[in-house]
Parts: structure tokens; C-alpha cells; sequence
């Protein structure tokens, strides 16, 4: 939270300064531009600046000052190049091109910016944005630039570290398939892959150092031609248990080298869609030499001591440690003194134990040769790790069950990676399909709006012109199926964020105790509703229209949610997020608005959908499946974020997260009752590309008592304009085609022709964002509506000199 003395520290130093030594001279002559922008950024908590006239003299506010470090305090009032130095090469060349009006603007994510943070140095990433501020009075019609910034080091440094974790990942996804690759062409093992028929479809290299044969002179050759012929029956024999489906098969025998003379082999099988895969050990050496056996055994005992990565240990038949290496005590925490003679479950949870968890591995490892699992394992602390964990069986000459090998792996962190990528991965692909959703549904309601003006204006233009009773009655019936159109798709833009917002800072007590009344009608029947707001609840800013619309949409879903009756709880709380609470990770001050009911509750396989438009679990006819995607867009849009918990039978839970504002609590202006004051003939310029919408409009405004002239596109208007055709006003909408859209064409006509005032139009919202405060109109609009705006465009003198924006 920003102590409530900064908000003043930086209006007082403007205040103070003498600004008669600088280049811009004492604020009593300052143009009325820069005291606008100036007073808007001193109450802002969001960084910026400005930098005006030619020597981009930089006024701040305090949220910018804690980005300039030590430059500040000296630096108000300076001229750019005096306080960054080491950066006007590029900054000076790109505001100058600003200034002269040479580019329009400049943005740029993730900017490298070298700042000042608790008096230490550090490099940090923001988004900057540099635009242009008019004023008539200075030179090219632009007297300075407005600079903003957020920061967005700690989404960069995240994005570092995901690409690093699946750079890793993928790397050692590569790495176990190269060791795989060597494996086969390195192993000293005979690896190879046969037919049932007898005959090896392929072999690795350790057949020719072994045998002596080439790998094509084994394929040619039949088994029985290998093998030794006192061996044929143990090996006939074997080859049909896999074929009657036994897992894996394990026989000793002998084959023939080049030379004539046997190598003794142990041979593991397993047959697979039709094939045998075989690994054979080389075990002459251990027939003819049992102290060289015995020798070898005790190198490898001595050899598994010493692994710390893996815990290996032996168990008997009963499932008792009777070994244990280093790493078995390194990562289960036991000595070989306080471990042996103990049954292995010591490893496992309580419920492994209740379940029989460990006695059904060994069950498995002596039935098949082998037990592999992941799951959760024990320390001697009582913490618990991800272990990788293989059983294998340990057999004698005679085939007798003598034991055990057990080999365990503590895979927890790769475990984590894994979960962690998921999750992101997971995450993008909601939100981008979210933003798809988002795309199509407000391309969509831009169509859409502009066909609902056709039809009100035309429905309009007639009603005024008719007197038949029955047919206003149906035309009134056409604008209430409008009406209800224009609903339906403010709600689809609410969700695409396209819609454009009105926000005011508001005390939620205030407001939802205003509106209490018209939530107890949308919840009626059997319904309590209860709302529970704190008195001390942080103020938030909002639209407020969306804000109601949002809450009757999740009063009505929480009231369809029990049909036979129950209670609704609106509750709000402050909370201070730190980027874990929801899936977006929004950080920072945000009141918590939640809708609770007690009611049947959502499937969890469905609440992935729920925010999607047109998605609905009521039946026909008792959802349009919009009002939490109209929840969902006024949320985002707020700069918040929305979480839905919901149990079968037990009831939901909507949360609205809503930033805190620290702007004072607006008052609510009471409402004007709209005019349609007719024209005095003046002359207005309809531009619209849109046949039907441009003739609507234009019999609208003759309705009106004006005089029209139309064109299609911002070229013809500048042309007529360029004429000296005498022109009142120019009404003109946001999207035309080719190369200037309305905001650029009242942006030329400003500049050329500054006495004609333009009224901008648009039904689609994205539009409007980045209008430059100019009025705007938006479709579809009733006639009252045109007309007020026609007025206030034409004599903005009757609104007090207020700028205001009608939408």
C-alpha cells in the first residue's frame, strides 16, 4: 500500500519549483494541455511522465520518481538530455521524431531499464509506452510526450526459468535416448530381437565379439544351428511359455563360436506382438571358475557400497534387509546397524501398509522376475520422497526363489519439474484458448451491432413517420428484440474485453447496499439473500453498470443452482495476493467479492468450461449460458481475475478479485434525462463504409432537422473537406477501410481544419480503446441518444466545458 503523504510529495515539488528558470517559464503561462495531463499523473499511482516542449523538460509523478533513483529529486524540471545521459542518443532522436509529428507514438515490452531499487542498483524490464499530447499552440500541433511504465521483470525472470526447466528437460530426454542408442551398440550383453520361428532379426555388436559371427551370418542362421543340441529342449521349451503368454522367461544354455568351441549364456526373454526381444549374459567364466565367480560377486558388492545416487539392497525371500549400500543411507536416512534384520515396509506410507502394498511387490517381482513402480516412500525422519522403485527376483541354479535386489530411485525433484510444466502448460492453453474465444465472439458482436442499427435506426426512422397504432406496435416490438440484441452483445464483448469500460472508484458498501433491492428481485422465491460487506472494505474501480449486470449474473446462477430453495451469500474481504492464489498469478492488493451458494454444485470436468459464451449446464430455455462469461470479461477487464470452487451437492463458490484503488471515492452524478434537441439545419458529414448503416444514419439526422452529405471512406472526407464544402460536424466510424480509420481521420481533420468538430461511432468496442478523448458514439444508438451527442459535439460549451465520452 502507498503511504497516503506520497500521493502529495510530487504536487508539492511541482508546486514549489521555480519554474521561471526553466525552459518551460512560470506555470501561470503554461498552455492548458500540459495542466491537464500534469494534474492527471500526480494522482495517478501508475508511473509516469511527462517530457514537454523542445527540450523535453521532465515533469513526474511519484511512482515514476522511485524508477529514477538517485536522479531524483533534480531531475523535475530538467531537460531530457541533463538526466539520462547515457540514453538520449536514442531517447532524444525518438521523442524528436514525436514531436515533429514524424512518428506517432512509440511502445515497447519487456524494455531493459537499469533502475534504482532500495538504493542498489538493478536491471529490471518494463513496458514503456511514449505518446504524443496536442497542443494547438506548439509547433506540428504536439507540445509533449506522456511516458508510462510497468514493470514486468519478475514475468520475464519466470519465463527465463520455465525455458530453462524444458530446455533441461528435453536435453535429458535426449540424453536417456543416446544412453539408450549406446547401450545396444556398447553393451556387452547379447541383445537381439527374434521371430518364434527361430531366426534373430537383429543383433547388437556384442554377438561378433562374443561368437565370432557377423550380424548377417547370424540372421541366416536357424537357432538350432547356435545352440547346443543337449540344450534344444530347455530352449524349445521356453520359447513356448512366451508363446502361451508367461512375461518373461529366463534359461541358460550354450552357443557356438565361429571357432567351434561353446560360450555358456544366461538368457532373459520377453515375447511382444509377435517377436522375442533376448538379452544374454556371457556366464562361461562363472561355470568353469566358481572362485573367480565368488571374486566377482565380491567386486560388486563392493561396487554397489560405494553408489550414492541409487539405494541398493538385497532382501530375503520374507522380504528382510540382509544389505545396504551408501546410497540407501543417504537417501532413506538408515544405517546398515539400525536397517538389516528389518522388513523393507519400514519404506513405505501408512496406507501402502493397510493396502498390502509392499507383500503384493514382492508377490509380483517373484512371479514375473520383476516389480518396477513410482510412489511415495518414507525416510527414517518420517518425510517423504518420489522414489523409482525395481524389484528383482533372485533365483539359484535349481530355479529356487532366494531373495531379492531392490534398487530405489529419489526422483522427487524431477517429479516437480514435470508437475510444475504441466501446470504452465496447462495454463497457457486455457488462457490461450480463452483469448481465441475472446477474438471470435467480439468480431462477431462488431457484425452484429452493426446489423442491430440497421434494423433500430430503420425501426426507428418509420415509427416516427407512421401513425396506424398497430404498426408502432410491431415496430416497438422490433426495438425491444433490439434491445435485448444489444444486451446479448455487451455481454459478448464483457467476456472478449472489448468492451469499453467507465470506471469510477466506488465503496462496494455503498454500491452493492444501492443495488440490494434489484439483487433480492433477481434471486426472489425461496432464495436468502445475505451480503455481507465489511465497513472497512478497500475502495475499487469500476464500471458499475458491469458491475451490477456481473453480480445479477451470479445471484441468478447461485439461485438456479438450489430450484427448491437455500441461502446466497455476497461476501467481500481484502486480501494481498502474491501470485499463487489464482492461475493467472495477479500480485497485489485486490478485494475479493465472492457469490456462495449451497446449491448442486458443478462437475469438476466442466468447470474448465464454464467461462466459455454460450456454455450452460441449465436446461432449454433457462440460460443464454453468458452471465459468466460477461463475469469473466468484467473481471479481466478490471485488471482482476475470477475463481470459481465448486463440490456436487455441496454448492459454488464465484470469486471476483478486483484491484484496489487509492483514488478518492467518486460521487455518483445524478442521471440527465436525455434530449433530442433538433438541429438548426447545420450540415454534417456521415463517413461510413456500410451501405445500410450509412443510410440509417443518414435518415436519422435528416429526422433530426440537419442537413447530410455522405462518403465511404476517410479520403473522400478529407477531399470534401478540402473543397471548402461548409461542414458543421463530421460523424464518422472507428473502422473504415484503407489507409485511416476514424480516430486517424479526426486526428488529420484537428490539424487542417480545427473548427470542424468530429463525433466518433463504432459497435466494436476494441475500437474505442486508445481514442484520444474524443466523444464516441456507441452502436447500436437510439435516436435520443444521437441526437444529445450531435448536440454536445456541436456545443460543448452547454456541458460546462466538460470532455466526456458517450457511449
Amino acid at each position: 500500500m502507498k503511504p497516503a503523504w506520497r500521493a502529495e510529495s510530487m504536487r508539492a515539488r511541482v508546486r514549489d519549483l521555480d519554474w521561471a528558470a526553466t525552459p518551460l517559464g512560470a506555470q501561470d503561462k503554461w498552455p492548458e494541455p500540459l495542466k491537464l495531463v500534469l494534474n492527471v499523473i500526480l494522482d495517478s499511482g501508475f508511473p509516469m511522465s511527462l517530457r514537454w516542449g523542445p527540450d523535453l523538460v521532465l515533469l513526474y509523478n511519484d511512482a515514476y520518481a522511485s524508477l529514477l533513483g538517485g536522479r531524483h529529486p533534480k531531475a523535475l524540471g530538467k531537460p531530457l538530455r541533463e538526466v539520462w545521459p547515457e540514453n538520449y542518443g536514442e531517447l532524444g532522436t525518438l521523442h524528436e521524431e514525436i514531436l515533429r509529428g514524424d512518428r506517432g507514438g512509440f511502445f515497447a515490452e519487456d524494455h531493459p531499464w537499469r533502475i534504482q531499487r532500495h538504493g542498489v542498483p538493478e536491471d529490471a524490464r518494463f513496458t514503456v509506452s511514449y505518446s504524443p499530447i496536442p497542443d494547438s499552440s506548439a509547433p506540428n500541433g504536439i507540445g509533449g510526450i506522456l511516458a508510462t511504465a510497468f514493470e514486468t521483470t519478475d514475468r520475464v525472470r519466470n519465463e527465463k526459468t520455465l525455458q530453462a526447466l524444458t530446455e533441461r528437460l528435453e536435453t535429458e530426454v535426449q540424453q536417456r535416448t543416446r544412453e539408450r542408442d549406446r547401450t545396444w551398440t556398447v553393451s556387452e550383453d547379447l541383445l537381439g530381437v527374434s521371430n518364434f520361428e527361430g531366426y534373430f532379426l537383429s543383433v547388437n555388436p556384442a554377438w561378433t565379439n562374443l561368437l565370432g559371427w557377423t550380424e548377417d551370418e547370424i540372421k541366416s542362421l536357424h537357432v538350432s544351428e547356435l545352440r547346443h543340441p543337449d540344450d534344444a529342449s530347455a530352449g524349445i521349451a521356453a520359447r513356448a511359455r512366451l508363446a502361451q503368454g508367461t512375461p518373461t522367461v529366463r534359461i541358460e544354455n550354450r552357443f557356438r563360436h565361429r571357432d567351434g568351441s561353446w560360450r555358456w549364456l544366461s538368457w532373459t526373454m520377453t515375447a511382444d506382438d509377435g517377436l522375442i526381444y533376448v538379452a544374454g549374459r556371457h556366464i562361461t567364466a562363472e561355470k568353469e571358475a566358481g572362485a573367480a565367480l565368488r571374486e566377482s560377486d565380491r567386486q560388486f558388492r563392493s561396487l554397489v557400497a560405494g553408489v550414492i545416487d541409487y539405494a541398493l539392497y538385497m532382501l530375503d525371500p520374507a522380504g528382510t534387509v540382509v544389505s545396504w549400500n551408501s546410497g540407501a543411507e543417504r537417501i532413506k536416512g538408515y544405517t546398515a546397524e539400525e536397517i538389516i534384520g528389518r522388513h523393507f515396509s519400514e519404506f513405505y506410507t501408512a496406507d501402502d501398509k493397510k493396502n498390502g502394498a509392499p507383500n503384493r511387490a514382492l508377490s509380483i517381482a517373484a512371479a514375473t522376475g520383476r516389480f518396477e513402480a513410482e510412489a511415495w516412500r518414507v525416510r527414517k525422519g518420517g518425510s517423504l520422497f518420489w522414489a523409482n522403485v525395481v524389484i528383482d527376483a533372485i533365483h539359484d541354479d535349481a530355479g529356487n526363489l532366494i531373495g531379492f535386489a531392490k534398487i530405489t530411485r529419489d526422483i522427487t525433484e524431477r517429479r516437480n519439474a514435470q508437475e510444475a510444466l504441466d501446470r504452465a502448460h496447462q495454463q497457457l492453453a486455457q488462457a490461450q484458448k480463452m483469448e481465441a474465444l475472446g477474438q471470435l465472439t467480439g468480431g462477431v458482436a462488431h457484425d452484429f451491432n452493426n446489423l442491430l442499427m440497421v434494423v433500430s435506426g430503420q425501426a426507428q426512422a418509420l415509427k416516427r413517420r407512421l401513425t396506424d397504432e398497430k404498426n408502432i406496435r410491431s415496430l416497438e416490438a422490433i426495438l425491444t428484440a433490439a434491445s435485448r440484441g444489444e444486451v446479448l452483445t455487451r455481454q459478448l464483448l464483457t467476456f472478449a474485453r472489448r468492451q469499453p469500460q467507465n470506471p469510477r472508484t466506488v465503496d462496494l458498501v455503498q454500491t452493492i447496499g444501492a443495488f440490494r433491492d434489484v439483487l433480492s428481485s433477481s434471486a426472489r422465491g425461496k432464495i436468502d439473500l445475505q451480503t455481507e460487506i465489511p465497513s472497512n472494505t478497500w475502495p475499487v474501480s469500476i464500471d458499475v453498470p458491469e458491475f451490477e449486470l456481473a453480480l445479477v449474473n451470479l445471484v441468478v446462477n447461485a439461485r438456479d443452482a438450489m430450484p427448491e430453495g437455500g441461502s446466497i451469500r455476497v461476501t467481500a474481504d481484502n486480501l494481498t495476493l502474491r501470485g499463487t492464489e489464482t492461475i493467472e498469478g495477479v500480485k497485489g492488493e485486490f478485494v475479493a467479492l465472492t457469490v456462495a451458494d449451497a446449491g448442486t454444485g458443478i462437475p469438476p470436468e466442466l468447470l474448465t468450461r464454464i467461462f466459455e459464451p454460450f456454455f450452460t449446464t441449465k436446461t432449454a430455455g433457462k440460460g443464454t449460458g453468458l452471465g459468466l462469461s460477461q463475469a469473466y470479461g468484467f473481471a479481466h477487464q478490471s485488471g482482476g481475475t475470477i475463481a470459481v470452487t465448486s463440490k456436487l451437492g455441496e454448492g459454488t463458490q464465484v470469486t471476483i478479485y478486483l484491484p484496489r484503488s487509492h483514488a478518492p471515492v467518486a460521487i455518483a452524478a445524478p442521471a440527465e434525462a436525455a434530449s433530442q434537441s433538433a438541429g438548426r439545419g447545420e450540415t454534417i458529414l456521415v463517413v461510413e463504409d456500410n451501405p445500410e448503416v450509412k443510410s440509417v444514419a443518414v435518415t436519422l439526422l435528416e429526422q433530426l432537422n440537419y442537413r447530410t452529405v455522405a462518403v465511404d471512406n476517410a479520403k473522400s472526407a478529407l477531399n470534401l473537406l478540402a473543397t471548402g464544402t461548409p461542414i458543421d460536424l463530421v460523424f464518422t466510424d472507428v473502422m473504415l477501410p484503407g489507409d485511416l480509420d476514424g480516430v486517424a481521420l479526426a486526428q488529420a481533420i484537428s490539424k487542417k481544419h480545427p473548427r470542424v468538430p468530429v463525433l466518433l461511432t463504432s459497435g466494436y468496442a476494441k475500437a474505442l480503446a486508445g481514442r484520444h478523448g474524443l466523444p464516441i458514439l456507441r452502436k447500436p444508438y437510439q435516436l435520443s441518444a444521437l441526437a444529445e451527442a450531435i448536440r454536445f459535439t456541436l456545443d460543448p460549451g452547454s456541458a460546462e466545458g466538460e470532455q466526456r465520452q458517450l457511449l
